[in-house]
């Protein structure tokens, strides 16, 4: 038996760290290489692209402000480059049925792809161990492979992993789950209301929520135009012509997330959640939810893949058994991954509210722009989701947003931003990731060519930067 090693016997440098290969810290990665900085991109499966395609997260949404006019940049190329390919090789149906975007095979593909085409050095397989700071700046990372422990030194450092691995780890400042208060921002707007129902949603009694987490899966043999016709309502047991205790003999009821509580049929969304896929007879689901778990914390972590993988089966004959459209329907397979909404969030020079979001505030440091929904799945599992409509065709997030209080040296993309708890169920959402990984990645290799760290770098020459690149500030 080989003998393990506790030491570092390799070591590396780069210009650029990137830590986490989902879309936003390959899109980091991608610009950064492709402004001329070595760059390192840290992923520990196998996989570029994250819940986009190991958790087969097929909306990739926030592509476009609300009049459609395309955001530009590394995000635009992507979408362009799965249709395209999907369209030759992924499909056979008619252009209107499908979403050609929905293609998580493609996808991983065009990540890869860029990012080889970008001169980008992918370290797969390879896990975070240690961030090293000294002297008020990161210095660099350790982290583990077959091969053992391995140091990367770099100039600028990006915590793309969602859970803001990298920042918790160098002890740099971030907040988890939602602030004391911060629900005002909806009940000010009027936007605190369960979607798609006039039911208004209290002030949460508590700080540290998280939304729930859940597993997508893929269903086959659908009758779309007839599923279609219950997504996203509220369902009552007459609506489906069965009684409470007919549903009381079905072999999954009370099961997690089928409790019944009150006259409405119990599902652990609340609500069927359909999708479109690449095939017009395949629906994409996303209905599995489990309440109050920690993504950051592994053992709960453990303990949500555990719950949410179970579920699926259960929702699977459900579908089945209740739902008109899913008869003869066969699951085809499901994530490969839990899917995390909400944990650690970076505490940056700004924080990114739901007030700005909604209100479409102005900045003169704007790096990326987002357009989705405010769109809160609720942490106590009480409504399917809460929120509404942004005020305006898109929204601003500035480059503050990306930079640590901490380490002058350190970044954030995609989901772990400087951004509250109301803002971030908008600025996760995949097209957005991937614009503040563009910016994050583009600002790391600029001030690494001009030796000076991110947060010193002049943001109206990463703008002008950003714009010659494609991206529509």
């Amino acid at each position: 038996m080989a003998k393990i090693s506790l030491e570092v016997s390799r070591k590396t440098e780069c210009d650029v760290l990137v830590l986490g290969g989902g879309v936003a810290g390959t899109a980091a990665a991608i610009a950064s290489a492709r402004n001329n900085a070595k760059t390192v991109l840290v992923e520990t499966s196998g996989i570029l692209g994250g819940q986009a395609t190991l958790g087969l997260v097929t909306p990739l949404d926030s592509r476009t402000d609300l009049d459609r006019k395309p955001f530009g940049g590394i995000l635009t190329e992507i979408v362009d480059d799965v249709i395209s390919l999907t369209q030759k090789y992924c499909s056979c149906c008619d252009k209107g049925s499908v979403w050609y975007a929905a293609s998580p095979h493609i996808l991983k593909y065009v990540l890869l792809k860029k990012a080889v085409d970008a001169g980008v050095d992918i370290r797969f397989h390879t896990s975070l161990v240690k961030a090293l700071a000294s002297d008020g700046k990161i210095n660099s990372v350790i982290v583990n492979d077959k091969s053992g422990l391995l140091e990367i030194t770099a100039k600028n450092f990006i915590d793309a992993s969602g859970d803001a691995d990298l920042v918790a780890s160098s002890g740099a400042g971030f907040v988890i789950g939602s602030e004391e208060g911060v629900f005002d921002s909806l009940i000010s707007t009027g936007l605190n209301k369960a979607h798609f129902s006039e039911n208004k949603v209290d002030s949460y009694k508590s700080s540290g929520l998280m939304q729930p987490v859940s597993v997508f899966f893929l269903m086959g043999n659908v009758n779309l135009s007839e599923a279609m016709k219950l997504n996203n309502k509220d369902l009552k047991f007459g609506d489906l012509g069965i009684t409470k205790e007919k549903f009381l003999n079905w072999k999954f009821a009370n099961t997690c997330g089928f409790e019944i509580t009150d006259d409405r049929i119990p599902m652990p969304q609340g609500r069927i959640l359909i999708s479109k896929s690449t095939r017009s007879d395949v629906a994409v689901m996303n209905m599995s939810r489990v309440t109050y778990i920690d993504g950051s914390d592994a053992d709960s972590l453990n303990k949500g893949e555990i719950l949410a993988q179970q579920q699926v089966i259960a929702i699977i004959d459900f579908l089945k058994t209740f739902i008109p459209g899913f008869e003869n329907a066969y699951y085809i397979q499901s994530g490969s991954t839990l899917g995390v909404r909400e944990t650690r969030r970076l505490k940056g020079r700004y924080v990114f509210t739901g007030l700005d979001a909604i209100n479409c505030k102005e900045f003169p440091d704007t790096v990326a722009h987002g357009s989705y929904i405010i769109d809160i799945h609720d942490p106590t599992g009480k409504n399917r989701a809460i929120g509404g409509q942004i005020k305006g065709k898109s929204y601003n997030i500035p480059y503050r947003s990306l930079l640590s209080v901490t380490y002058p040296n350190l970044l954030a993309a995609g989901r772990c931003i400087s951004a509250d708890h109301v803002a971030h169920a908008s600025t996760r959402i995949q097209g957005t990731c991937i614009l503040t990984g563009q910016a994050a990645g583009t600002a790391a290799a600029l001030s690494a060519k001009e030796n000076v760290s991110a947060a010193e770098y002049d943001c109206k020459k990463l703008q002008k930067k950003l714009i010659s690149d494609g991206v529509a500030l």
